[in-house]
């Protein structure tokens, strides 16, 4: 099992992978749980809720007791050979792409190096987590920047599942940001114009895009809860 995020890795989302705590702003009680797990390799921000903590705990003791390398720099997990990886790239949320450069690409091929070796298979979650920021700021220029750069690493998924032919990348989104409708754009300049409903989230239906055996199951609309379940029966088989 493997999470990489450019939030903090105990932000809601990958939380909801590792942990069971009562809020999603519990992030130091989010990193303790993780010592709970076998987890293979997770990378993000987050250094602070393991190290740097209210209680005075530091976690990555722990975590280094448990077997696995505690890298701090991208060219250290980028670099990284072994089984067990706990990658904690900042200090609570990775800054914008604009900063952190090639952090998520190179942070999904380190993971899915570090999985495969897995006989039995994986599970892998990435999230680009601040094209939502985008939305919230109703920023057109963060929004499209964090794009490309997950693009960039859906397309280093896809070039495994392209090789090794047995596995399903699925490509989603737990909600739309902002109300986002495109107004103008031009091709000559590669720029668009945004407009926004809202500064929150909205109930504009997602899409859903899935590569490999199985994609077939994610056809159409679907409850996003659906997803959950496919998935589930998929590594149950």
């Amino acid at each position: 099992t493997g999470l990489v995020s450019t939030s903090s890795i105990t932000h809601a989302t990958p939380a909801s992978f590792i942990a069971h705590q009562p809020s999603r702003s519990q992030e130091e009680d989010i990193a303790t749980d993780f010592l709970k797990t076998d987890i293979d390799v997770f990378i993000g921000g987050g250094y602070d809720f393991f190290a740097n903590r209210a209680d005075g705990r530091n976690l990555l003791h722990d975590l280094v007791r448990k077997g696995y390398a505690v890298e701090r720099e991208l060219s250290g997990i980028e670099n990284f050979k072994g089984k067990k990886l706990a990658g904690l790239t900042a200090p609570k949320g990775n800054p914008r792409v604009s900063e952190r450069g090639n952090m998520l690409p190179v942070s999904t091929q380190t993971a899915i190096r570090v999985l495969q070796q897995n006989e039995k298979g994986f599970f892998l979650m990435v999230e680009g987590s601040f094209i939502d920021s985008g939305g919230h700021g109703n920023n057109t220029v963060q929004v499209v920047e964090e794009v490309l750069d997950f693009d960039q690493a859906v397309g280093k998924a896809l070039e495994f599942a392209a090789g090794n032919g047995e596995t399903l990348v699925i490509v989603t989104a737990d909600h739309e940001t902002g109300g986002m409708a495109i107004l103008d754009g031009s091709v000559e300049t590669g720029m668009v114009k945004g407009g926004y409903a809202t500064g929150g989230h909205t109930g504009v239906m997602v899409p859903i895009f899935a590569y490999g055996p199985g994609a077939s199951e994610f056809i159409g609309i679907m409850e996003n809860t659906d997803i959950h379940a496919k998935i589930r029966n998929f590594l149950l088989k």
